[in-house]
């Protein structure tokens, strides 16, 4: 059980009871990484809903952004959702954030990273040993809305390109992009995932599938990071020299920045469903 988050769930701006109720099970359940794996059928018992209502409102809270399905699976079949809440923070990392007003540059590094040791996490019940395999199937990503921590070393850019050749309905901002990737867990691929061959393809099919949706700015670039992660893992997956392939680039800040207008161009795909 994680206080910290308990505390969050109570305020996090949810739309109904049944959305608060199934998020303060999930805090109730969360560790020190404020990730938790109970099934809906548990969810169910817990909240005294509907498994029905439940699964319905695990989604929504995933869209709204407050929880994130990290895409890993556990339990004895190997199908139930690792949730990750968004948005949580710890006394700790509340003391880290403050004591980096003091700091000119800190090193680049994941949040909630422990001083010693390795991080456990929390189980109150469901406490099966995790048997975690990313599921790489579907094209529209599961997540939620990732903070944006506006100090720290999270925000320091890697001078990295998107070598964009044409102009995009969307464009996702690079420095926010960068640290929703480090967020993620991608830091140390960061080069690779925008060194991807087919990086550009990919923004314009993201594009097309998402047009018309409706999603906010935040809300793109959160799918997005999902999206290019997934395609990244799925190509390294096909092509296992890819990280021997991408030379480091030793001049990066001296690479040119793209001008991109508003203007929209024609979509790569067009008929994405």
């Amino acid at each position: 059980m994680s206080n910290d988050a308990t505390r969050w769930a109570w305020i996090a701006p949810v739309n109904t009871s049944a959305q608060r109720l199934v998020l303060l099970s999930l805090a109730d359940r969360a560790g020190e990484q404020h990730t938790a794996w109970p099934s809906m059928e548990r969810l169910a018992a817990d909240t005294v809903l509907n498994l029905k209502t439940v699964k319905k409102v695990v989604n929504e809270l995933i869209e709204i952004g407050l929880i994130l399905d990290t895409g890993k699976r556990t339990g004895p079949t190997g199908r139930v959702r690792i949730l990750q809440l968004i948005g949580v923070q710890s006394r700790d990392q509340k003391q880290k954030n403050v004591d980096s007003n003091s700091t000119d540059i800190g090193s680049i590094g994941l949040p909630n990273k422990p001083k010693n040791g390795t991080i456990k996490q929390d189980q109150k019940r469901d406490d099966y040993p995790p048997v975690i395999a990313p599921i790489l199937d579907g094209n529209e990503p599961k997540n939620g809305t990732l903070n944006e921590p506006n100090i720290g070393s999270l925000n320091l850019s890697l001078n990295l390109s998107m070598n964009l050749s044409e102009k995009h309905d969307w464009i996702p901002n690079q420095k926010q992009l960068e640290t929703k990737i480090k967020i993620a867990g991608q830091e140390k691929n960061l080069e690779l995932i925008f060194g991807l061959p087919s990086f550009e393809f990919e923004l314009s099919s993201f594009n097309s599938y998402f047009d018309g949706k409706g999603l906010s700015e935040s809300q793109k670039l959160h799918k997005f990071t999902a999206w290019i992660i997934d395609k990244f893992q799925r190509y390294q997956k096909a092509n296992p020299d890819y990280v021997n392939l991408l030379e480091p680039t030793q001049n990066s800040a001296a690479m040119p920045a793209l001008n991109i207008t508003d203007s929209k161009p024609k979509s790569l795909l067009e008929n994405i469903t």
